[in-house]
C-alpha cells in the first residue's frame, strides 16, 4: 500500500483490479466503506489505467492516515484480484500536483442541489476553473448541476468542463446517469 503523509492530509491508493464492477459502483463502495470505519475522505480521485487490462485506480486523501489505511486494507480484501503496486505512488503525485485524476469528492461549501453560478463555485469549492465546451463561458454563467459534479485535476488546475443546454444555462459534461452507450466512459482528456 503506498501511504504519503502531508502536514495537511494523507493520502492512499488503490487499485481495484481487473474486475466485473463499474467505475460508480467502485466509488460508493470507496465512500461506503469510508463512512462503516468513520473516516471523512476529503478527496476521493479515480483514475482509468490502462496497462494490461482496463481497471481503476483510486487516490483517497484524509487528515486520519491510520483510519485510511484500514480502508485500503478492507478494500484489498474485497478484490483479490488486486493487481499489486503499479503506478499507484504516481497517482498520488499527480493528484498533489493536479496534473490527473478525476474527483468523485472534494472539498466542497456550497449548496449545489440545482443551480449555481460558476462564480459561486469556484469561490467556494477546491475548483480553479470552469471550461465550456466549444465556447467561451460568460461571465454571469449559471450551471445546472442536478447535484452532482465531476471536476477533474488537468495542468495544475481543478477544472470542470461544462456544456451549454437549453434556457442558456450550463451544465456539467459528465452526467450522473449517461445513456448507456457512455456509461462506462474513459477519463476526460483536455
Amino acid at each position: 500500500m503506498n501511504l504519503v503523509f502531508t502536514k495537511e492530509r494523507s493520502w492512499v491508493s488503490f487499485d481495484s483490479g481487473v474486475t466485473s464492477f463499474s467505475r460508480k459502483h467502485l466509488e460508493q463502495l470507496v465512500l461506503k466503506r469510508s463512512k462503516e470505519l468513520g473516516l471523512e475522505v476529503e478527496y476521493l480521485v479515480s483514475f482509468q489505467l490502462l496497462n494490461g487490462m482496463r481497471r481503476i485506480a483510486f487516490a483517497i486523501s484524509a487528515e486520519d492516515g491510520i483510519l485510511l489505511g484500514k480502508l485500503v486494507d478492507l478494500l484489498k480484501s474485497e478484490f483479490p484480484s488486486f493487481s499489486g503496486e503499479y503506478q499507484l505512488g504516481e497517482l498520488i503525485n499527480q493528484c498533489q500536483t493536479k496534473e490527473s485524476g478525476r474527483l468523485i469528492k472534494f472539498p466542497l461549501s456550497i449548496e449545489i442541489s440545482s443551480h449555481v453560478s460558476a462564480t459561486e463555485l469556484i469561490a467556494n469549492s477546491e475548483i480553479d476553473e470552469v471550461l465550456a465546451i466549444g465556447e467561451e463561458l460568460p461571465a454571469d454563467a449559471m450551471l445546472k448541476t442536478n447535484g452532482y459534479i465531476r471536476p477533474i485535476f488537468h495542468g495544475g488546475l481543478t477544472r470542470l468542463l461544462v456544456e451549454r443546454i437549453a434556457e442558456g444555462f450550463f451544465a456539467p459534461v459528465e452526467t450522473e446517469s449517461p445513456h448507456e452507450c457512455c456509461g462506462d466512459h474513459d477519463d476526460f482528456e483536455l
